[in-house]
């Protein structure tokens, strides 16, 4: 291609940088380029290089990382693509985004340039960040962006809007804000985020081996307290996650030891009080409400949570993360009584929709349906075709009110985006989630493996007694969630370990009320056997 062997020629040689390593490797490049072009014409008011990653940058100008693609995987190819085009394509669809460019590379700077280092041609994983730098007037210390609502880091796809934006004098999508030491700065962040996604696997394993724990000690020993145990393991473990995230421990051995030890303390102590349990369920969710609103990098730097290091989503809520939100939220009102519903359910969705916190628009569907299905089980309510009917048109009005008041109210994330062209813009969203779900399941033996497990394991436990109304609303939210998120697997899994935790609290439950019958008729009618 023409615009790779463009960039390709523009090489740093300065031996200086031999000794320099990753981002920071990359960064010195870029700002020694900027610095030899800077007395060159300018080419127009704003100019966008492209450069492979080199040897070393100016003191000048912003600077900063961005993750090339989206997905498990990416080339140079579907780089320039989603440079030139302002949007990204996920790995598992080829990774290349379709449609007109939005701007042209340049070999000369402008009065204002964008500086950013490409991936080499081929596919390869997409573990690396790639370095930025902007010099131009506003232009000074470390790169922000709305669309990762991380300092430092920004999406690919803002880079194309943020040259349109300048050269129109409009406010641009990828901003600066001071720092005396942005080079440092992003070398940290590019560590952390390398560290984050080494941990991610194995964070996941514990949240997975403390929940199975949980059910299946709870079942064999038919102990209240090890129920609750199980119930409370994996908030407790994305309640340990996030804490770390604060602290800023980012070892492996040292995040992996304290996350294991944290989740079991916190699990054990609320699981001590019987009445304790549903306001537990409720300050978890109010916590993550507050970590997405207060502390939105807390959420995204946590290994268990949104996955920024792979271009997908770089903040709010992940769908690991909504479906045990999920769980909690309706085992919570089932707990409290239907009294509590329509007060948990504004907590949960303004958790997990608002642009300002988890921003997940499929969440909100999955909320509303899972919602109406566990209120329809504590009001005893059947279900007709002209009552479902019903029920989704009113949930479709609710979810386009809620979206409208966000947006309204200044909120912005693709929840907000997925109405701006309304039923059109929702049904191409919707099928591009459906599309991803499909290839990414025939994409990889190992997820599609996971999925089909997960799934069987669903619907034994299920169909198995007893019923209990928090199970059959998450079977029904988990079937939605399946539709309108594009991660099959996290979902099945996490769902089943869902159901399973729930299934083995209501089971002891029950036990522990049928012991309770027969001691009392025991009491009450004493000698009864030997009469009999």
């Amino acid at each position: 291609m023409r615009s790779l062997s463009k960039y390709a020629t523009l090489l740093c040689t300065d031996r200086r940088c031999a000794t320099i390593r990753g981002s920071r490797k990359g960064l010195c490049s870029l700002l020694l380029l900027a610095g030899l072009f800077a007395p060159a014409a300018a080419a127009g008011p704003v100019a966008v290089v492209a450069v492979r990653p080199g040897h070393t940058l100016p003191r000048g100008g912003a600077v900063g990382l961005f993750v090339p693609g989206s997905g498990e995987t990416v080339s140079g190819e579907g780089a320039l693509a989603a440079l030139l085009r302002g949007k990204t394509r996920k790995s598992v669809l080829g990774g290349v985004p379709r449609g007109k460019p939005m701007i042209a590379l340049s070999s000369r700077p402008a009065r204002t340039t964008i500086y950013v280092s490409l991936p080499p041609p081929g596919k390869h994983p997409n573990t690396r960040r790639y370095p930025i730098a902007i010099v131009g007037p506003g232009y000074q210390g470390i790169l922000v962006s709305r669309s990762t609502r991380i300092r430092g880091l920004v999406s690919i796809a803002d880079i194309a809007p943020t040259a349109r934006a300048l050269e129109r004098g409009d406010r641009p999508a990828i901003r600066a804000e001071p720092d005396p030491d942005a080079a440092a700065d992003i070398a940290k962040l590019d560590r952390r985020l390398t560290r984050n996604h080494d941990a991610r696997l194995w964070e996941t394993l514990i949240l997975v081996g403390y929940v199975l724990a949980g059910a299946l000690l709870a079942v064999g020993l038919r102990s209240e307290y090890v129920s609750r145990l199980g119930l409370l393991a994996a908030p407790a473990v994305l309640a340990a996650a996030l804490v770390l995230s604060a602290a800023e421990v980012t070892r492996q051995e040292l995040v992996l030891a304290l996350l294991a030890a944290i989740a079991v303390a916190e699990a054990a102590l609320l699981a001590i009080g019987r009445r304790v349990l549903p306001w537990a369920l409720v300050a978890f969710v109010l916590m993550y409400l507050v970590v997405f609103v207060a502390w939105s990098e807390v959420a995204s730097f946590s290994a268990i949570g949104a996955s920024p290091d792979g271009g997908g989503r770089f903040y709010g809520a992940g769908n690991l993360v909504e479906t045990v939100l999920l769980t909690v939220s309706l085992e919570a009102s089932a707990l409290l009584g239907r009294r509590s519903l329509p007060f948990v359910l504004a907590l949960a969705l303004l958790t997990v929709g608002w642009s300002r916190a988890g921003a997940d628009g499929g969440g909100i569907v999955v909320f509303l349906a899972a919602f109406a299905v566990l209120a329809s089980r504590l009001y005893r309510v059947r279900w007709t075709w002209r009552r479902a009917a019903g029920a989704v048109v009113v949930g479709a009005a609710a979810v386009a009110a809620l979206v409208g008041i966000d947006a309204a109210t200044g909120g912005s994330s693709h929840v907000t985006h997925a109405f701006r062209r309304g039923p059109v813009s929702l049904a191409e969203d919707l099928w591009s989630r459906v599309h991803i779900s499909v290839a990414s399941l025939g994409s990889s033996a190992v997820q599609a493996t996971v999925f089909a497990v997960s799934v069987a394991a669903l619907v034994v436990l299920a169909t198995r007694r007893p019923r209990f109304p928090a199970g059959d609303a998450l079977v029904v939210g988990l079937a939605v969630s399946l539709v309108v998120n594009d991660s099959p697997a996290a979902v099945a899994s996490a769902g089943a370990l869902s159901y399973a935790v729930l299934y083995a609290h209501e089971w002891v439950r029950g036990t522990a009320r049928d012991t309770t019958r027969a001691d009392n008729v025991g009491v009450h009618v004493p000698g009864l056997a030997s009469r009999t």
